[in-house]
């Protein structure tokens, strides 16, 4: 588990209705400071990264800084869960100085309503000014809202309430109350599901992000329309095995079966007839997902230390900033988390000053880099820092509003690489399941093409579309004369890109159709490349010679993070080194044999143009 609650204590200074955690005294057991800094030296070694401080209320502990700073010197993220009506300024200062990362403030409504709630009179004006104290200090702020009956008529007014104050909370956490003191009665699965859609739907409109708590986890199948609040989830592969939940027979034929845990046991109980719905589509699977929580999957995701290898051994050091990770092209084959919230504006410029360091090589993308509103900021942020080249990884849709190309040039892009993966609409369209952006694109990249930004189109090749990759290269010269293109091969890296045959053809297969591609090219004088990245083919198979591959910069020890495999016919073999192999996952599809050994000073035949 990378994300461990750890409790500090179990009284609390507020009475709400439907908790059932609060006791009226300390068990030494949980309370006691060495048993709290052995539950969180336990987690750690169980491989947390994440550690949330719950209750009760943490904040009624006098050693709650100290407890912070322990966790914080073992190396985790550490976050509070607390109602913040006892938090002032000296409090709060001494926690981040302790080394808080995140405060999470219960809400269960906003205004007079949420004392009735607690049963703290003039809590929530208390609440209110904490939230502030800890945004005047830098530290993170979320919300934590509890979907009960006691809350219910009261929550959705919340999101708008924070925006209209302007408070910059980063996620509002929906966090489902199923069980609930004698006397009171949770929400039916139904009541509850409508509840958190309508709070999804309000606060996406005010630009606040919403997620499920993963307290308890209501399965995405028993909403009433399950793709409208994907965006709520996390899930990530191996959790199914999550103690407390009972699967159905229908979950083993869900795409998210093995990262799904199926129904909460106490909402089983309770409602017996509740049923599942499974997703049959990869998409929604994907949409679900992340490998990591969403912070930490922001993170890992944020920026990636590429290697440009270049000719006669030079490497150039290139760095990908994601400035933000939503797309409007839904293609199968991506491998970014492009349902994850964008990153701080702050942490993306912070990222794009560290790229730009000394002359480096920012690589500015997305999900759809373009679809950010300070995008053109962005890019003059790069130049100005003493960025010696400025890519940006487009789709190229939005490139077809006028004057939109000219101002990314003027702000400083040197670089344009353009997704673009069929030489038909109907390809295209299919592939990036977005119909009518084909079309765009091409407008883009013409704005592109009068533009003073190099062009290099980007075709991924898969199934759907390997047939028309000579089409393709003829469209290119012919409409874009001046433009490269970049031959990809789609690649199962990671767990978002399906690992079948449906979308991944064997490179047999594809092979002769991108020998009269590059027999074309060379007609035509049309620049190809892209053979020698981690998105290529193995360079032992193409058919146009691998002579200047063998003049290439040596791959980085590990830069692969152990993706890639290495063949029997890769011993010995004269681009060892230079050839980064198979990946694992195609090897697993259809094993090796298609590789063979390039010996020193032999290569294949040069392509030929077809006609």
């Amino acid at each position: 588990m990378r994300i461990a609650p750890i409790i500090t204590n179990e009284t609390c200074d507020h009475r709400c209705a439907f908790c059932t955690a609060r006791r009226p005294a300390e068990r030494p057991e949980i309370a006691g400071s060495r048993s709290i800094r052995a539950r969180i030296d336990g987690a750690l070694a169980a491989g947390a990264e994440e550690l949330v401080l719950t209750g009760g209320e943490p904040t009624l502990r006098r050693d709650l800084p100290a407890i912070v700073a322990y966790a914080a010197r073992k190396g985790a993220r550490t976050i509070l869960e607390t109602n913040a009506a006892r938090l002032d300024r000296a409090t709060t200062l001494r926690l981040r100085d302790a080394g808080l990362d995140t405060a999470r403030v219960h809400l269960p409504a906003w205004g007079p309503a949420a004392d009735r709630i607690t049963g703290d009179r003039g809590g929530f004006e208390r609440t209110r000014a904490a939230i502030g104290e800890l945004l005047a200090a830098g530290l993170r702020v979320e919300a934590s809202l509890p979907i009960s009956r006691e809350s219910a008529p009261h929550l959705a007014a919340i999101p708008a309430a924070i925006a209209d104050e302007g408070l910059a909370i980063s996620t509002l956490w929906l966090m489902v109350i199923a069980a609930t003191p004698e006397g009171t009665t949770p929400l039916a699965t139904a009541e509850a599901t409508a509840l958190i859609s309508e709070i999804h739907r309000i606060a996406s409109a005010v630009g606040l992000r919403a997620q499920l708590a993963q307290q308890l986890l209501l399965p995405p199948c028993v909403f009433a329309r399950p793709r409208q609040v994907a965006e709520l989830y996390a899930l990530s592969p191996g959790g199914r095995d999550r103690p407390g939940y009972v699967r159905q027979d229908a979950c083993e034929v869900c795409s998210a079966a093995d990262r799904c845990p199926g129904l909460p046991a106490e909402v089983v109980a309770r409602e017996p007839d509740l049923k599942v719905r499974p997703f049959k589509d990869d998409r929604m699977r994907r949409r679900l997902s992340v490998i990591a929580g969403v912070e930490a999957q922001i993170e890992r995701e944020l920026t990636t230390a590429d290697v440009y290898r270049r000719t006669k051994g030079v490497r150039e050091l290139a760095t990908t900033i994601r400035v933000q990770f939503r797309c409007n092209q839904a293609c199968s084959f991506c491998f970014v988390s492009t349902h994850l919230p964008a990153a701080a504006e702050s942490r993306v410029e912070a990222a794009i000053v560290r790229a730009a360091a000394d002359g480096g090589i920012v690589v500015l993308s997305g999900g759809e880099p373009t679809l950010h509103p300070r995008i053109v900021d962005f890019v003059a942020l790069a130049r100005s820092s003493g960025a010696s080249t400025i890519e940006l990884q487009t789709n190229a849709v939005r490139l077809a509003e006028p004057g939109f190309a000219q101002r990314l040039g003027d702000a400083g892009v040197d670089f344009a690489f353009v997704s673009l993966h069929g030489a038909l609409a109907e390809t295209s369209d299919a592939i990036t399941r977005a119909p009518g952006t084909f079309q765009k694109t091409l407008l883009g990249v013409d704005a592109l093409h009068r533009s003073s930004i190099a062009l290099r189109l980007n075709f991924v090749t898969c199934r759907t579309n390997f047939h028309e990759l000579p089409a393709y290269v003829e469209m290119v010269a012919e409409r874009w004369p001046r433009a490269a293109i970049c031959i990809s091969f789609v690649g199962p890296s990671t767990d978002l890109v399906p690992h079948t045959q449906e979308l991944i053809p064997r490179y047999s297969e594809v092979m002769p159709t991108i020998a009269a591609a590059l027999g074309r090219a060379l007609s035509l004088g049309v620049d190809v490349s892209g053979f020698e990245s981690m998105c290529g083919i193995p360079l032992c198979l193409l058919p146009s010679g691998v002579a200047r591959f063998l003049d290439l910069a040596t791959i980085p020890e590990g830069f692969d993070h152990g993706e890639f495999v290495q063949a029997e016919a890769c011993q010995g073999c004269a681009l060892a080194g230079r050839c980064f192999g198979i990946r694992r996952r195609y090897a697993d599809l259809y094993g090796t044999d298609e590789l063979r050994r390039v010996e020193p000073h032999v290569t294949p035949p040069p392509a030929t143009d077809p006609g």
